[in-house]
């Protein structure tokens, strides 16, 4: 048996075995946030809970992985996370199972980046659009505008006033591009990345059944790099946890860096908003940096007009203050650190 008092700070221990219901852990930099996820999975394979009960969130297969080999270590059982991944991946396994409901054969292919542009680039071609000029958005720019509005649950019309003014005027033939590019999916049996998180969304939406099938078997449902989630993502979390209400999500608004990626800092900083009831953790001892480095860190972090408030505490002795170093370009820089 794991022993989880000794193993964790009180900070971390409380959100391991507490942590039922709707919560909200602001976890600071290099406060062990990814080991008390991990001790939580593990706690509530020891309480009984069925692997198969468990739906945990990332964002790469990678540390799903890498929790996965660890819950094993802790707990001593030969057994997997079958429903340990990222949105996508999750998405992807749950679409393979009912692909019918919305179309398409459960073989359909996922298109990567390049495919993905090479449709657009077809459609270009047989509307007979010139982007050479730069008059028109090229494909990569009309899949970067795309992909923004369905992981915003924006209009194509409203990206384009915030993020793309310039092709404004060119509204209405960039809405029907979308239309056929979706078309053109349909007709090669293909999904792009962006449609995983949209058509499970829809999926659920649209056959209640499927999402409180899902919903029922996923007693705990818990989400890593909360404060990058997407407004599409942050649904999803709603919908997987609706029948049990057990949505444990970890994050930190102060690292939020993916807003050019539709995430939603608001998704962090609304979450007891949208949920009344949750209750809200701190994990602010830091094992990784300087007691200098966090007061500077401190300092800059409290300027943040909307935030959660923490105070990262070293556990490090004292040792020398930060410098501030310029250099003229990258590679002097480099050779600096190096």
């Amino acid at each position: 048996m794991t022993n989880f008092k000794q193993d964790l700070n009180d900070e971390q221990y409380k959100v391991v075995t507490e942590g039922d219901g709707y919560c909200l852990v602001l976890a600071g930099a290099g406060s062990g946030k990814t080991r008390t996820v991990t001790y939580r999975v593990a706690y509530l394979l020891e309480q009984g809970v069925d692997p198969q009960e468990i739906l945990l969130l990332t964002f790469t297969n990678k540390a799903a992985n890498e929790m996965t080999e660890r819950v094993k270590e802790l707990t001593n059982l030969d057994q997997g996370l079958p429903w340990a991944g990222t949105f996508h991946s999750i998405g992807y396994k749950i679409l393979r199972e009912h692909a019918e409901e919305l179309g398409f054969e459960e073989n359909f292919s996922i298109l990567d980046t390049s495919d993905s542009g090479k449709i657009l680039k077809t459609c270009l071609e047989r509307m007979s659009i010139d982007t050479s000029q730069d008059k028109f958005p090229s494909a990569g720019k009309l899949q970067s505008l795309i992909s923004y509005a369905r992981n915003s649950d924006s209009t194509i019309e409203s990206v384009l006033d915030m993020r793309y003014p310039r092709y404004f005027e060119h509204l209405e033939t960039i809405e029907q591009i979308t239309k056929e590019y979706d078309k053109e999916k349909k007709r090669a049996n293909a999904m792009d990345f962006d449609d995983l998180l949209l058509k499970l969304k829809r999926l659920f939406t649209d056959n209640p059944e499927i999402k409180e099938k899902y919903s029922k078997q996923f007693k705990y449902v818990l989400a890593d790099e909360y404060q990058d989630t997407n407004q599409i993502q942050s649904e999803l979390l709603t919908l997987f946890s609706d029948y049990h209400g057990n949505l444990l999500v970890v994050g930190d608004d102060a690292q939020s860096i993916y807003s050019f990626r539709a995430a939603d800092i608001s998704n962090i900083l609304q979450f007891e908003q949208r949920h009344p009831d949750a209750e809200i953790y701190k994990l602010e001892t830091n094992y990784r940096s300087t007691p200098e480095i966090l007061q500077a860190a401190n300092e800059v972090i409290k300027n943040n007009a909307n935030q959660h408030e923490k105070e990262l505490k070293s556990v490090q002795d004292n040792h020398k203050p930060p410098k501030i170093k310029e250099f003229t370009n990258q590679r002097r820089e480099a050779r600096y650190i190096a």
